[in-house]
């Protein structure tokens, strides 16, 4: 069988230059486990201010800035749409504070109305045509 020596077991010192390489790689080592302990710990902090963040600022985002509508807490908005005598509603659409009326006049032409909640009347009175 091959036998150890000891000699070959004891670690001898590096010669000055590798000793300076090997010092250079280890302080990248270090700086580079430094960079991504800082990315890691920012990647964390977005994901936990993400789900602790309210969601009130989500649907504030989500309404249009054109909007000076602001809807009472304690009570639903009350408001009158003011139709056409014999308009028959056959479908309803919103759109912020817009809602807008699809159906059939007295006279049977297809009208789209619409009312803005905002300023409380009807906007808009659209007769619709195919051509």
């Amino acid at each position: 069988m091959s036998q150890v020596n000891e000699d070959d077991l004891d670690e001898k010192p590096l010669d000055p230059d590798m000793e300076k390489v090997r010092r250079k790689m280890v302080r990248l080592l270090a700086v580079s486990i430094a960079i991504m302990f800082i990315g890691l710990m920012a990647v964390l902090g977005a994901i936990v201010y993400k789900f602790t963040r309210s969601d009130d600022s989500n649907v504030a985002a989500k309404v249009p800035s054109s909007s000076s509508m602001t809807v009472p807490a304690d009570a639903p908005v009350e408001a009158v749409a003011g139709l056409p005598q014999g308009f028959t509603v056959e479908s309803v659409s919103l759109d912020g504070t817009r809602i807008g009326f699809f159906g059939r006049a007295e006279d049977g032409s297809r009208r789209l109305i619409i009312h803005d909640l905002s300023v409380g009347r009807n906007v808009g009175d659209i007769v619709v045509i195919n051509r």
